[in-house]
């Protein structure tokens, strides 16, 4: 299953930025990504903002708190929009779910399943490891007090109701991210199989292993073909 993230995001945002950067391509300095790594602190929009880490920047985000207090994201992720402030000065929103991730302190959070979660950009193919929060159906014990306060829904429920329903956050589900095409595909060796098509050298030598070798080395060849193909940023 692929997962298409959001691409276009709010582009009025951008324009002028693009342009800028496109002017200035030759005079940008690009350096290879490594873990040391920091991305802008902001808002990404899109993926071509992450490539050309040129985010919103937080002081054009409209909020009661400041951009330096510690429930700044905390409060922007709950909301169902995000008001700010276009390179003109106009007030505009967009979606918290059309939003392609933020950086915080240097480190990326992506919008995955209609939350924000960190990840870790190894290089063109990446392993993401993202949780799922679900409902999950309980028969009610009169003997468990707890359970009377199990959600904020429970505190108005009555005596006589028989199940409850509590939220539960599953182990993360490991899937492979890739940066050129900004897709979710999930972790199988078909899937990496594809991806690796881009190097005729790897997938010559993947396509020539059984399934069970395959499987065994799938960590190996994603080494291999981010050593292959290493992503470049501008220089902060």
């Amino acid at each position: 299953m692929k997962l298409l993230l959001p691409l276009f995001g709010f582009m009025i945002f951008l324009m002028p930025s693009r342009n800028l950067i496109a002017q200035e391509t030759e005079e940008i300095q690009m350096i290879q990504y490594s873990p040391e790594f920091e991305f802008k602190d902001g808002l990404y929009l899109n993926i071509e903002a992450v490539k050309t880490n040129n985010p919103i920047p937080l002081s054009r985000i409209v909020t009661d708190l400041d951009s330096y207090n510690k429930d700044f994201f905390d409060e922007m992720i709950i909301r169902e929009e995000i008001i700010l402030y276009d390179v003109y000065g106009v007030r505009a929103s967009v979606k918290t779910q059309n939003i392609w991730g933020y950086a915080q302190n240097g480190r990326l959070y992506i919008m995955v399943g209609g939350k924000f979660q960190r990840i870790i950009i190894e290089g063109g193919i990446s392993l993401f490891i993202a949780s799922a929060t679900t409902s999950e159906r309980s028969k009610f014990s009169p003997s468990d007090t707890n359970m009377y306060y199990t959600t904020t829904q429970d505190l108005y429920r009555t005596f006589n109701r028989r199940y409850y329903y509590s939220y539960v956050t599953a182990e993360g589900r490991v899937s492979l991210f890739d940066f050129e095409s900004n897709t979710l595909t999930e972790y199988s060796i078909e899937a990496l199989g594809e991806l690796l098509r881009r190097d005729s050298v790897l997938f010559s030598e993947y396509a020539f292993l059984r399934k069970r070798e395959k499987k065994k080395m799938m960590v190996d060849f994603i080494r291999r073909y981010n050593e292959n193909h290493p992503l470049y940023f501008p220089d902060n």
